[in-house]
C-alpha cells in the first residue's frame, strides 16, 4: 500500500487502488500526497443509491474532528463529484443535521450552513435523517463520526432485509413460487444496492487519486474501483477541485473562516 501511494507521489502511477486496511490507506494518503492546494482537510466520498437518485455523502471516516470550513471543502468537493462521475448538473447540497430548520444543529452544522449560504453551490439547507433517501440532495455533507455511523448502519440494515426476506420466503411453498416470480425484480434491487457498482469510496483532498475498495471485493469491485480512479485522472479532477475552493475563498475571506468556531 506504502510503496503504491510512493509511486502516485513520484508521478510514476495516476492513482492508487487498495482493499486494504481504511485508516492505513488515509493516513498514507494524507501524510504522503499531502492535500491539495486551497484544502485543509481530506475528505472520505460514498455513493448511496436512493430510490430516484443516488447521492455523495461526505465525510464517511477521514477527519472526525473537522472545523466547519471543512465541511464548505467537502460540499464544493462533493459537488464536483457528483457533476462530473455522476452527471448532476446542478448538484443539490444539503448539510446532514437534527432537523430541517436552519436554526437547529450544533455549532459544527449552524456555522457550515451559514458558510454554505454565501457559496455559489446549489445550497438547499439542513436535511435530516428522515429525507436522507427522498430525492432531497445530491450531495450529503457531515462529520466522519455521524457519516460512518450512518453508512455502516445502511449496510447492516439492507443485510437484515435481506435476511428476513430470505426467512420469510422459506415458510411455504406458496411463497417460494411467488419468489421464482419475483426473481427479476429481487436481481434488479440487488443489483442497484450493490456497492460493487460504485467502485468504493474516493480520498477527495490529497494531490493525487485514492480509491479505497472494500476489503470483501469482488472482481467486479475493483473493476469499477478502477474505472472510477480513471474517470477522475481524465478529468482532471484535482485541478477542478482546487480551482472551485480558490473561487469561495475569493468570496469569503480566510478571515471569516478562521473565526467559526471549531
Amino acid at each position: 500500500m506504502s510503496r503504491a501511494i510512493d509511486l502516485v507521489k513520484q508521478g510514476e502511477a495516476d492513482a492508487v487502488v487498495s482493499a486494504g486496511n481504511t485508516g492505513a490507506l488515509l493516513t498514507a494518503s494524507h501524510l504522503k500526497l499531502r492535500t491539495l492546494e486551497g484544502v485543509d482537510r481530506p475528505g472520505l466520498a460514498v455513493i448511496l443509491p436512493s430510490p430516484k437518485n443516488i447521492f455523495v455523502l461526505m465525510d464517511a471516516g477521514a477527519n472526525l474532528e473537522p472545523h466547519p470550513s471543512n465541511l464548505v471543502q467537502y460540499a464544493i468537493m462533493g459537488s464536483l463529484y457528483s457533476q462530473q462521475i455522476l452527471g448532476y448538473k446542478s448538484p443539490r447540497v444539503g448539510v446532514f443535521s437534527i432537523g430541517t430548520e436552519d436554526m437547529k444543529g450544533n455549532e459544527l452544522t449552524l456555522e457550515a450552513h451559514r458558510l454554505l449560504k454565501q457559496s455559489d453551490l446549489n445550497f438547499i439547507g439542513n436535511i435530516d435523517g428522515h429525507d436522507l433517501f427522498d430525492n432531497v440532495a445530491d450531495v450529503v455533507v457531515t462529520d466522519a463520526f455521524v457519516g460512518n455511523a450512518v453508512l455502516k448502519t445502511v449496510e447492516s440494515t439492507a443485510r437484515l432485509v435481506s435476511t428476513w426476506l430470505k426467512e420469510e420466503m422459506k415458510r411455504s411453498p406458496l411463497r417460494l413460487a411467488g419468489g421464482l416470480l419475483a426473481k427479476g425484480a429481487f436481481t434488479a434491487v440487488k443489483r442497484k444496492a450493490d456497492p460493487d457498482e460504485y467502485g468504493g469510496a474516493i480520498l477527495l483532498g490529497v494531490n493525487g487519486v485514492c480509491i479505497k475498495a472494500h476489503g470483501a471485493s469482488s472482481p467486479n469491485a475493483v473493476k469499477n474501483a478502477i474505472r472510477v480512479a480513471t474517470e477522475f485522472v481524465e478529468g482532471q479532477f484535482n485541478e477542478h477541485i482546487v480551482q472551485e475552493i480558490k473561487k469561495f475563498h475569493d468570496k469569503v475571506p480566510h478571515g471569516q473562516l478562521a473565526q467559526s468556531p471549531v
